[in-house]
């Protein structure tokens, strides 16, 4: 079979390739090593040589799952005899004329229940944040397919189904021939990626992120103020956030301004009955006060605001008032320490009585993970982070002031509205 273009993969990615056949692989790696593209390689091939092959990928969500299928078409669509023997294709499944099969689906058990998967591949699964359901469904696909499974992922803390199937693999070396782990890491194993780019990378990120991302170390947050624990049950993968809001529906909004090298970050949310939906969020980076505001205008005619509230912590009264005269009933608010005791008590709250929603959304869940506390000889709480932790979190203000904002408002009175 002619290739227009070739796949010359690296020693590490060859290894990978070589063990196609083992029952269980479990993937440690980092960002940009270039393993979602290698495997995008390995199902193609399977899926041409074999027949009666059905390749299940799944991913933490559709936006995830249909990048990983894209990857598959580009490789299909750069050899012409390939094309040849596709009858079918779209953004989940491709269909070989030898009857072999392609899915690549969301990591929801009802889109891939019933099927006898002979191969299955979870992408990112440190990230499902379901993994018993998951589990639950594949696991008899396997022993009835005697198929392989492949597990992937950059760490995402020392919990669920992708540190325990590490942790597996780790203790079946020498005992199991089928069982392999595989630790790529730091990014710079890609011969594409040099330290220079890696600490370009670093700037920008909080220590949690590039540690767990780019070094593909297992973090674990001892004196987080919102552990993973509270956060998972509130994570909907199938939430999808909306462009404008529904006619009649009101929203919470919070506003946290960028700082240094912060994201501005405008966070909308609903209140359902006595839940708080996430609906929206925009993130700006490196944006004058003036187009922020031309910003926030152009939202007000999308979402009916019923309250909110902003930081004004740095940016001073004046902006605040710029904002309050297109989003009159918004609150400025100065970050104080008892200030942001009361916006992340108010916010854990929620997050123990499952009265949040929010996407699976991996800079958001890192940022709610990564607010840190102490508690100081007077016996008060005190919120730390690790360095240049505090540069980046404004998901979590912005989350935590939307989510105050919405405590007392009484959405039956009218809002006042500004002249746009």
């Amino acid at each position: 079979m002619k290739n227009n273009t070739i796949f010359e993969p690296f020693k590490y990615e060859a290894e990978l390739l070589n063990d196609s056949e083992k029952k269980l692989r479990v993937i440690r790696k980092s960002r940009q090593v270039g393993i979602t593209t290698t495997i995008a390689h390995e199902v193609v091939w399977k899926g041409i040589l074999f027949s009666n092959k059905l390749i299940l990928i799944i991913s933490p969500s559709d936006r995830q799952s249909q990048i990983v299928m894209t990857k598959i078409h580009a490789i299909i669509d750069s050899n012409e005899e390939l094309k040849k023997e596709i009858i079918k294709r779209n953004l989940s499944e491709i269909i070989f004329s030898n009857n072999s099969k392609i899915f690549s689906l969301p990591n929801n058990p009802d889109r891939f229940r019933g099927f006898a998967a002979t191969d299955i591949y979870l992408d990112e699964a440190a990230h499902f944040l379901n993994d018993e359901p998951v589990w639950a469904v594949i696991k008899p696909m396997l022993i009835a397919t005697k198929g392989t499974l492949t597990i992937i992922s950059t760490p995402f803390g020392k919990r669920g189904l992708f540190f325990e199937q590490y942790q597996y693999a780790v203790n079946q070396k020498g005992l199991d021939p089928e069982v392999k782990f595989y630790d790529f890491f730091p990014s710079t194993i890609s011969p594409l990626i040099n330290d220079v780019d890696l600490e370009k990378e670093k700037k920008n990120m909080t220590d949690l992120e590039f540690q767990q991302e780019y070094l593909g170390e297992f973090v674990e947050a001892v004196d987080t103020y919102i552990p993973m624990e509270l956060i998972e049950p509130c994570v909907d993968p199938s939430l999808e956030l909306m462009e404008e809001g529904e006619e009649g529906t009101r929203y919470f909004v919070g506003i946290d301004f960028a700082k240094q090298r912060d994201e501005s970050v405008v966070y909308f949310i609903e209140r359902r009955d006595d839940v708080l939906v996430t609906r929206h969020i925009q993130a700006w980076t490196k944006m004058n006060y003036s187009e922020q505001i031309g910003r926030l205008r152009e939202l007000t005619k999308k979402f009916l605001i019923a309250g909110g509230c902003a930081d004004q912590t740095g940016v001073g009264e004046a902006v605040i008032e710029d904002v309050q005269a297109i989003i009159p009933n918004i609150e400025g608010i100065n970050f104080t320490i008892q200030t942001k005791v009361d916006l992340a008590g108010h916010l854990r709250t929620l997050f123990e009585q499952k009265r949040i929603r929010i996407p699976n959304d991996r800079k958001l869940i890192t940022q709610i993970n990564s607010l840190y506390y102490e508690v100081s000889k007077a016996g008060n709480v005190l919120f730390k982070s690790p360095e240049k932790a505090t540069l980046h979190d404004d998901y979590l203000w912005a989350l935590a002031l939307a989510c105050y904002s919405a405590r007392m408002v009484d959405t039956s009175k009218p809002i006042l509205r500004s002249i746009q």
